[in-house]
């Protein structure tokens, strides 16, 4: 039974694939153990696994192979077996070698989920909730996570995987200077719109613009041809990124990079983090007219660009529908310090806040240790541990990197850092 002065060492909050990276990886390095030793509650309303994968209309942005690697190095017996043959992976591995349709992802991650979900609730030390966190306050000791339910429950650490939500402001956002949304709010919509089941779609017809550059965008581009639109502009801040396997690959395509920016060095590839794939890198080399692409579907802006200015804010005075995707910030739930006063937390261009150790930083700047946030909308900067492109300056986040690097980076910090203070960026 958990001790008395703590029910658990860790309290979950989310049981999607960013909060079940740790456990992923803890399996697959022998520390399970170690970990539901601890304590573990997890606190998730919905399937565990999948997140809001499972309502996303759009295809994944890595080769279906990458999700299957969770498995290696988990042998072939124990909980964790049944998973190689069932149907759910039967078809994700025939995506293998393309870009599957998240709706066949997401099966896979609920079978994953629920092998996750029973090692929990068959562990002494761990249970699972069906419920939702509501709150979370700091004490001198830990942390309180109050669930929808009412029920408190108190841990050492919180770990904060609750998924994103759209970035504060994004309908009234400064595009470029003197290029601003707020004039046309009403006609602005955010690319989960799109992309999520469980929004309202605007109507896809008359003339759009899609504002960003990202897989979202493009994304967005996408389920827009399938209506009846009439021309697709898209107003882009930064150079448009195309992920390539290697360095060779890119220069043999007619793709222009830089070679010591743009590059990891972990891997070779090019754009590791920041390169759009699949279906998005197809429609994004057709608007920069590579050599064989098909005819560009969307016309490309640049803003800040002098030269298309003008051209922009006629496109958006024009647009019958706005998509703006500028990303997310992490869903998180009302946070406290100790003494009840509210903890916000810093946000930024890419989201929410947090240290190369995923712990939350607050607008005064103090990084809490307690309070270990990560996921859409919150991802950790690239470093060495992770690598990526030195000219990637978001946030890095995606299964694959759950349940592999930042897996590791966020299991070593539950395992073996002290929480005994608070530190400053």
């Amino acid at each position: 039974m958990p001790s008395a002065d703590h029910s658990f060492g860790f309290v979950f909050c989310g049981g999607g694939p960013a909060a079940l990276g740790p456990v992923i990886t803890a399996a697959r390095s022998g520390r399970l153990d170690e970990l539901l030793g601890r304590g573990i509650a997890l606190v998730e309303p919905g399937p565990v696994g999948p997140g809001g994968l499972a309502h996303y209309r759009i295809g994944a942005n890595s080769l279906g192979g990458p999700f299957l690697e969770c498995l290696d190095g988990l042998g072939d017996t124990g909980p964790f077996a049944a998973l190689h043959d069932l149907p759910e992976t039967r078809l994700l591995r025939a995506h293998a070698d393309g870009h599957p349709p998240l709706s066949v992802v997401a099966p896979f991650l609920t079978r994953l989920g629920a092998v996750v979900a029973g090692l929990l609730e068959a562990h002494p030390r761990c249970e699972v909730l069906r419920d939702r966190a509501e709150a979370v306050r700091l004490t001198p000791e830990g942390v309180v996570v109050t669930t929808g339910s009412g029920r408190g429950i108190t841990a050492r650490r919180a770990v904060l995987a609750t998924g994103g939500r759209p970035l504060t402001g994004y309908a009234d956002a400064e595009v470029a200077p003197g290029l601003e949304l707020a004039p046309h709010r009403d006609k602005v919509v955010h690319s989960s719109s799109l992309i999520d089941a469980r929004h309202t779609p605007p109507p896809a017809r008359g003339k759009a613009v899609v504002v960003g550059g990202s897989h979202s965008a493009w994304s967005a581009v996408d389920l827009l041809l399938a209506g009846d639109t009439d021309g697709i502009t898209m107003i882009h801040r930064t150079a448009l990124r195309l992920w390539y396997d290697s360095a060779d690959e890119a220069r043999a395509d007619g793709y222009a990079f830089d070679a010591e920016l743009d590059v990891c060095p972990v891997n070779g590839r090019v754009n590791r983090y920041g390169g759009l794939r699949g279906r998005a890198h197809e429609l994004a080399r057709a608007a920069l007219g590579l050599p064989g692409a098909a005819p560009a579907p969307v016309r490309l802006l640049r803003a800040g660009d002098p030269r298309d200015t003008e051209a922009a804010h006629k496109a958006l005075a024009e647009a019958d529908v706005i998509v703006m995707a500028n990303g997310f910030e992490a869903d998180l739930p009302p946070l406290h310090h100790a003494d009840g006063t509210a903890l916000t937390p810093a946000t930024g261009p890419t989201g929410t806040v947090v240290t190369d150790r995923g712990h939350l930083v607050d607008v005064h700047g103090t990084a809490h240790p307690r309070l270990v946030a990560y996921g859409l909308g919150a991802g950790l900067a690239p470093s060495a541990d992770i690598g990526g492109e030195p000219s990637y300056t978001r946030r890095a986040d995606g299964v694959w990197l759950y349940q592999h690097d930042i897996g590791e980076i966020v299991l070593d910090d539950l395992l073996h850092t002290t929480t005994t203070g608070e530190n400053h960026t």
